[in-house]
């Protein structure tokens, strides 16, 4: 099976860089750039005639307006799933950092070098992230086949859980996604489960995009 992670195009949020989270915003929609990237990726999509059989979608606006943008020439149905929203920044949510520090000094102090979610008043837990990136992953494995291709549309934060729970990594690795970026694996998911000797064959599971924007190029 192929599956792969796409990021949202830029947001207001992103230029101004405001914390965005699991909450839509205005400033969390799209930018006339951010169309353009998923636009192009589309006709990336196109040009390179890849279709694929599943499309899914974070509910949030943002996410759904690129899938429908870089997608819409499939015909395909885009379904929402509510485990590819964007990892939930509580009270930091919309704002600077320069703003969090002067509203919320005591809670900056402590997140700014741990970056432990449990100082954030409404922020989602790291241990709600870290099991939403393992549903997906578990999702696709269980409910699709290896003759699969399938596309999801998603957030930086939630991708880097999914793309933890793929490596089966006990840490969390930064990816500094960019907008509209590419993150494509090819996965034996009819062995995934096996405890043998099929997890050290590199032919099973490949990296063939990671963060990559193609079509900005």
């Amino acid at each position: 099976m192929n599956l792969v992670l796409v990021r949202h195009g830029e947001t207001e949020a992103n230029l101004a860089m405001r914390w965005s989270g699991s909450k839509d915003l205005t400033i969390t929609n799209l930018t006339d750039t951010g169309r353009m990237q998923a636009s192009k990726l589309g006709r990336w999509f196109k040009d390179r005639r890849f279709t694929p059989t599943h499309v899914y979608s974070s509910p949030q606006k943002r996410a759904y307006d690129t899938a429908q943008l870089a997608g819409g020439q499939w015909g395909l149905p885009i379904a929402k799933m509510e485990d590819l929203r964007e990892t939930g920044a509580g009270i930091f949510e919309g704002m600077t950092w320069q703003e969090i520090e002067d509203q919320y000094p005591e809670e900056a102090a402590l997140f700014r070098d741990s970056r432990n979610w449990a100082f954030i008043q409404d922020a989602e837990g790291e241990q709600d992230r870290r099991e939403r990136g393992s549903r997906v992953l578990r999702y696709v494995i269980n409910n699709h086949s290896n003759n699969d291709t399938v596309v999801m549309f998603a957030h930086a934060g939630i991708i880097q859980q999914a793309v933890s729970a793929i490596f089966e990594s006990p840490r969390l690795w930064g990816l500094a996604a960019r907008n509209t970026a590419l993150y494509e694996f090819a996965i034996d998911i009819e062995h995934w489960d096996e405890n043998s000797s099929v997890r050290f064959n590199p032919t099973a599971w490949r990296i063939l995009r990671f963060n990559e924007q193609p079509h900005l190029s």
